[in-house]
């Protein structure tokens, strides 16, 4: 069973957007930093783990960096100035790892997109289908997701969909993209 990969797509735009934020406490020197940056990075890892995807190793590495320092015989105040110098040093190649993991998924997302706009505008201009509100909107994205399925025409647009995506992320962008006043 493939994993959402929408789900994916949004829990790594969430850690990129938080990853300013995170700069900007280094930036003005708040003491929670070091502590708010091992736990996004500890969120990104687990996030890529699940997934299954490599770069969460490329991450522990980075996090390792930052242990380095609290491994040496330094006393306290030097140990904390190295850590936050390495912490500021790995900021922009954690930022990196996740943009470059989040870029193919994204556009296997905005293809995806494109390709169901496609096929709901063919299928509103045929007029195959039309929305009945007393059957309710889930209802018609079945209806929808069946049509695209079963007509000949459409049928690649299916096959290609499920190469893609997983079922739950194509019924979810089916609903998004879908419209109700486009089907009369």
């Amino acid at each position: 069973m493939q994993k959402s990969i929408v789900h994916l797509v949004n829990e790594l735009s969430r850690l990129l957007l938080a990853f300013s934020p995170l700069v900007s406490q280094f930036e003005r020197k708040q003491p929670q930093a070091l502590a708010a940056l091992q736990s996004w990075l500890a969120d990104a890892e687990q996030i890529l783990s699940s997934y299954g995807l490599v770069a969460s190793a490329e991450l522990a590495g980075q996090r390792s960096k930052l242990t380095s320092p609290a491994l040496s015989n330094e006393y306290r105040g030097q140990l904390r100035k190295q850590q936050l110098r390495v912490a500021v040093d790995i900021l922009y190649p954690l930022q990196q790892c996740l943009q470059q993991v989040l870029l193919p998924y994204q556009q296997k997302l905005q293809q995806s997109t494109e390709l169901i706009r496609h096929l709901l505008s063919v299928i509103s201009q045929s007029g195959a289908l039309s929305y009945n509100p007393a059957t309710g909107f889930d209802s018609f994205v079945q209806q929808l997701w069946q049509l695209i399925g079963q007509h000949e025409q459409l049928k690649a647009g299916a096959v290609q969909l499920r190469s893609w995506l997983a079922q739950a992320d194509i019924m979810l962008l089916l609903a998004q993209e879908t419209n109700p006043a486009d089907f009369p």
